[in-house]
């Protein structure tokens, strides 16, 4: 009797069934945040990053909050 390929894969044991770790889609900071170029004059950028200085803020978060201001 001739024994096939599949033959084999029957003799071969099986010791434990492997297990996939199920880990939780963690929410990104960014997620709701979208990237977008400005060119802005050298003098207003300059001046923008020293109001954040000054505010102890970053030019990002004044810059939200002056296009908020903006649209009310």
């Amino acid at each position: 009797m001739k024994t096939g390929s599949f033959d084999k894969l029957k003799q071969i044991s099986i010791k434990e069934t492997p297990k996939q770790k199920i880990v939780p889609i963690k929410e990104r900071k960014r997620d709701n945040e979208s990237s977008y170029t400005l060119w802005l004059n050298k003098e207003l950028l300059k001046s923008l990053k020293l109001k954040a200085v000054e505010e102890n803020d970053n030019v990002k978060n004044i810059v939200e909050k002056a296009i908020r201001n903006f649209l009310k």
